[in-house]
């Protein structure tokens, strides 16, 4: 027998010894807590720990059972230096990438109407891909910088609830290849194409996620102003506005939403957070109305207070003014950016403003669910819903009787046109809160 066998061998038979003169000693030398800290390689507590410091340990189920995917705590905004800083340092290189950030950017605004999304899923891929610009870059061909808005936008589809079939994505996207990159010369190899782009977005999906670590929860600007305007709480909180501004806010909210859409293009939103964002896009439309329509108007004292959980001030939304100016100035010259009309000044905002300056008093989330779940509902808001559901029946009724009318029109049409999404209501509807 070797030096090493007997060595285990006398280990073993002393183990043994040990245990029939002592039979606790197996409970005493791994505890259940210390066995799962073993199995997570954590350090063990000792046999030497006093009583005390048995009896206080308690079970903390976060550490031995950790989350499986650890999402970072990030609110995703930073200065306006540090967002221009991110552009190559190199004059010829930076013009060069804010060809292909353009170019990616008309890219969605494409698929937005070719796949009929939602105007909330165009800002949220949007907001997703500067975010992915800011951290890691593009690449520098313009086709992998397609690949990766492909799968931003998918993204993008998903978090909204406003997913397409993934051939439509492929159809598509190869359809905007062809022709901003090969001209329309490459109609031959268009099935290859196909392949090459499906399999580039399987790819990059993964990467995507994995580089924003699981991270996807977008504060939308434009999902915002439809959740705060609503009609439940158009007619459960905002019933008592005054009846001029009643009469304006309407107006204000469709200027507010094209800001939205607009200012979406420049990487506003790695400036502010979506409510500073939403409140950014009402002062601007606010003091323009006032220029323009009414110079009386005035937002009525505490309204931002009162449905965002961010606090309003001069001086803050003076600064965001003059940084989003000079993030037009460092990126894209659009027909859409504002130019000199972002040269508003702290008297500006505060003619249009009257809040509160208790800087002690917290701003709590208007918006929690412990403070509206015991909500009352007025008569208002039921007779309006009652309205709405009733002229979808008769749409859907309508479209039914037409598709079976034996005109060609197929009933896919039909349900595509009666379909009750917000960016397919008539015209007069948008026009409402």
């Amino acid at each position: 027998m070797s030096e090493e066998k007997r060595s285990i061998s006398t280990s073993i038979n002393k183990t043994k010894a040990e245990l029939k003169a002592h039979p606790s000693t197996l409970q005493k030398t791994m505890s259940f807590d210390d066995a799962i800290k073993e199995a997570l390689h954590s350090p063990a507590t000792t046999t030497t720990s006093t009583p005390a410091q048995q009896v206080n340990k308690t079970y903390n189920s976060r550490l031995y059972w950790p989350d499986i995917i650890n999402t970072p705590e990030n609110k995703w905004t930073f200065s306006c230096v540090e967002i221009i800083d991110k552009l190559d340092k190199n004059e010829q290189r930076a013009t060069e990438e804010k060809k292909n950030m353009e170019k990616c950017l008309i890219y969605f605004y494409t698929m937005k109407k070719k796949l009929n999304l939602f105007d909330h899923t165009y800002t949220a891929a949007s907001i997703l891909f500067y975010r992915f610009w800011y951290l890691y870059g593009l690449p520098a061909s313009l086709i992998n910088c397609i690949h990766v808005s492909q799968a931003i936008l998918v993204t993008a589809c998903k978090t909204m609830e406003n997913n397409r079939p993934i051939d439509a994505y492929i159809k598509a996207t190869c359809e905007y290849i062809n022709q901003v990159i090969y001209g329309n010369r490459n109609a031959g190899n268009i099935d290859k194409l196909k392949w090459e782009v499906r399999d580039k977005l399987v790819n990059y999906e993964q990467r995507i996620l994995t580089h924003f670590g699981f991270d996807i929860n977008i504060e939308n600007p434009k999902e915002i102003v439809e959740d705060i305007f609503s009609g439940f709480y158009r007619y459960n909180r905002d019933y008592d506005l005054p009846s001029d501004f009643k009469e304006s806010l309407p107006k204000i909210l469709v200027e507010v939403r094209s800001f939205i859409i607009q200012a979406v293009t420049q990487p506003v939103s790695l400036l502010c957070d979506g409510y500073s964002f939403l409140a950014l896009a009402m002062l601007y439309c606010g003091i323009q109305y006032k220029k323009i329509s009414n110079e009386d108007f005035k937002y009525p004292k505490d309204f931002f207070k009162e449905r965002f959980p961010i606090r309003v001030t001069a001086e803050k939304f003076e600064a965001y003014f003059t940084d989003y100016r000079l993030l037009e100035q460092s990126f894209f010259d659009l027909k859409s950016n504002k130019g000199d009309k972002l040269q508003i000044s702290k008297n500006d905002i505060e003619s249009i403003i009257e809040e509160s300056t208790d800087n002690e008093e917290p701003i709590g989330d208007p918006y929690s669910y412990d403070k509206i779940k015991s909500g009352e509902v007025q008569q208002d808001l039921l007779d309006h819903i009652e309205e709405r559901v009733n002229e979808y029946i008769n749409r859907i009724t309508a479209g039914k009787k037409h598709s079976h009318s034996g005109d060609g029109v197929s009933s896919q049409n039909a349900s595509t046109t009666t379909s009750p999404s917000r960016n397919q209501e008539p015209a007069t509807k948008k026009m409402k809160i």
